[in-house]
């Protein structure tokens, strides 16, 4: 059976492209229909018929069939081949006439493969928004001792001061009481007088933790607070300050210790430092009259202290400068 002999009608509608189609299929066609070697054009309709792409001579010659027919070959040669556009190269990235020279040239790449990381991503860590620790103003490898310097009271309730006891023996003095050594203690009680004034802002917080250190040395029960702004003499008290009160002083033998600024970080004209001078004045002269002694901790340089704080009760500079030698020798 040859090309020829294949009925009209019959093999030209079959549809030419079937992905099935192999070049084996190829190969036993020409085997079972024996087409000579030297007939190429045969053997490109053979190729077109299963679908395949072969080449076509040039300029192939019109067959003719019987009853003025064109052949097979002829009509698949006048059919229009499927044409596949070329692939054209991307067109080159055009820069603005606006857009200064870059060095370098943009180039479009395909889409990225999927990359492999040798490390873990690391974890989005959230912002620490916890407070900073507080420090005190004090030396913290010496806050406790100076604290217990400052806050207790000296009294000859030591053991037997024996040269003292052999002077007056010498001397053939009377010894009616036995002279013993000078000794600190916190049996009295202390009284600790907070600044809330504008000066003092500042050093609330350290306000606040100071007296927690006193009641943890002095307890509780042996410690009071007493609130006040500028000077306690006319409104002081240990609540709210619409509950606040003229200045008591403590029981008899306690320590008073103040915690101010005496105005020198507060904006005040010359009569408000007087009249702040004649109130202090008047209250440490309450605190003498009932034996209670003051020391006070001021947030100010020791050569801005002013003079006249000094002469009514012992300061202290509250900063890292103060030791607890410092503070034994100014209240000695």
């Amino acid at each position: 059976m040859s090309v020829s002999d294949v009925p009209d009608g019959e093999a030209w509608d079959r549809p030419r492209i079937t992905p099935e189609i192999w070049i084996a299929d190829m190969v036993r066609v020409v085997k079972k229909l024996g087409p000579a070697a030297s007939d190429h054009r045969q053997r490109a309709e053979i190729a077109g018929l299963l679908g395949m792409d072969a080449p076509v001579p040039a300029h192939p010659a019109p067959q003719s069939a019987p009853d003025g027919q064109l052949s097979p070959s002829s009509s698949s040669a006048a059919r229009p081949r499927k044409q596949v556009r070329p692939v054209e190269d991307p067109a080159p990235l055009r820069r603005p006439p606006d857009e200064p020279t870059s060095l370098l040239t943009p180039l479009r790449t395909g889409r990225d493969g999927h990359r492999t990381w040798g490390e873990p991503m690391l974890r989005a860590t959230q912002p620490d928004t916890s407070p900073l620790p507080h420090t005190s103003l004090l030396p913290p490898s010496s806050e406790a001792a100076t604290l217990q310097v400052v806050l207790s009271r000296t009294v000859p309730e030591g053991p037997v001061d024996l040269n003292r006891l052999l002077e007056q023996l010498a001397g053939n003095i009377t010894v009616e009481e036995l002279p013993r050594q000078p000794v600190r203690t916190l049996r009295f009680g202390v009284q600790v007088l907070v600044d809330l004034g504008e000066g003092m802002e500042p050093f609330l917080r350290d306000e606040m933790e100071l007296v927690d250190r006193v009641m943890a040395i002095a307890g509780r029960h042996g410690c009071q607070v007493r609130y006040f702004s500028d000077c306690p003499l006319r409104r002081s008290g240990e609540g709210a300050g619409w509950t606040w009160k003229p200045y008591r002083p403590p029981a008899r033998g306690a320590k008073v210790l103040v915690l101010s600024d005496f105005g020198y970080n507060a904006d005040s004209s010359r009569s408000a430092a007087a009249r702040l001078r004649q109130d202090w004045q008047e209250t440490v002269e309450i605190m003498r009259r009932h034996g209670c002694s003051a020391v006070a901790l001021a947030p100010v340089p020791c050569r801005s202290i002013p003079s006249w704080v000094s002469d009514l009760m012992p300061v202290l500079s509250w900063d890292r400068t103060t030791t607890t030698t410092q503070a034994q020798v100014r209240l000695s």
